[in-house]
């Protein structure tokens, strides 16, 4: 089991910084991860300090992608080429147990899956690269857009690892809360019919909220979210819009692999295959 080293900022009681440490032991007790010796548990007692911090890790280091953090419970990143999970305690009082349990697991099978630097600096992929080259205003958007298609992939796998050892129920709770949609995703969608482009990028930005529910749907278990509730998730986009969104989130679990690398490039070429070459020629309209 690798080591937990805690870092803490602000006032954060001893019995909470040990509960989410006794989680999180038990869930590397029982995953058995390999080659990962040191995970840096990063606890803050608010979103504010949060935030901060997270904006510092982010210019230091050079992040060039929007601050897409506020969508999630808790995070994982490797900036520094040591994993780290990032944690608000407040996020956690604000969330069902199962939902806050279902968190920080999928966070520490992150440190195992995606633990190191190279997950985090993926090369556009080709098929990304062409897809702007012939739709000139999704140029400017590329990062965005690989972004939360990896931020989806690497979700994908972590979902599947969890449930393969056995964590299921807080899994599909976790599931059921991101794929809520909240009001700005309505919102965006509403304006999004300024232009093709933005129509993009409200889908794929639903991409990372429906990544553990595409999986947990595709597996036959007693505890599992049913493709009806995806479906409802995603309710205030057009039928059309519908269909490619979970043609192509279908498309990229049926495709995944071992290799996040390569999971990531084959993502890519159905994401924009499946989905932005349809929106923006107008075959998907509102």
């Amino acid at each position: 089991m690798p080591l937990l080293h805690v870092e803490r900022h602000g006032r954060i009681l001893d019995e909470e910084a040990r509960d989410i440490l006794s989680l999180l032991e038990e869930c590397y007790g029982r995953l058995r991860p390999v080659d990962l010796d040191i995970v840096e548990i990063v606890l803050f007692e608010n979103d504010r300090l949060w935030h901060s911090h997270m904006m510092a890790q982010r210019r230091r280091v050079g992040v060039t992608s929007s601050d897409f953090d506020d969508a999630f419970i808790a995070t994982h990143e490797a900036w520094t080429g040591i994993p780290r999970i990032s944690i608000s305690l407040d996020r956690g009082k604000a969330v069902a147990r199962p939902v806050w349990e279902g968190a920080l697991r999928h966070e520490a099978g992150h440190s195992i899956l995606h633990g190191s630097l190279e997950y985090y600096v993926f090369p556009m992929p080709k098929a990304l690269l062409d897809v702007a080259h012939e739709f000139r205003t999704l140029t400017s958007h590329l990062t965005d857009i690989l972004y939360l298609l990896t931020v989806a992939v690497k979700d994908m796998e972590v979902t599947k690892l969890l449930v393969s050892n056995r964590y299921s129920e807080d899994q599909v709770a976790y599931a059921r809360f991101v794929m809520k949609p909240t009001e700005q995703d309505q919102d965006a969608w509403d304006l999004s019919s300024i232009n093709a482009e933005a129509r993009v990028l409200c889908l794929v930005g639903r991409f990372k909220d429906l990544a553990a529910a595409t999986v947990l749907a595709s597996m036959s278990y007693s505890h599992r979210v049913g493709l009806e509730e995806i479906e409802g998730s995603i309710g205030y986009f057009s039928r059309e819009a519908r269909e490619a969104l979970l043609d192509t989130m279908t498309k990229i679990l049926n495709d995944l692999g071992n290799d996040t690398f390569a999971n990531i490039r084959s993502g890519a070429a159905t994401l924009a295959t499946r989905l932005i070459e349809p929106m923006m020629r107008g075959q998907a309209p509102l």
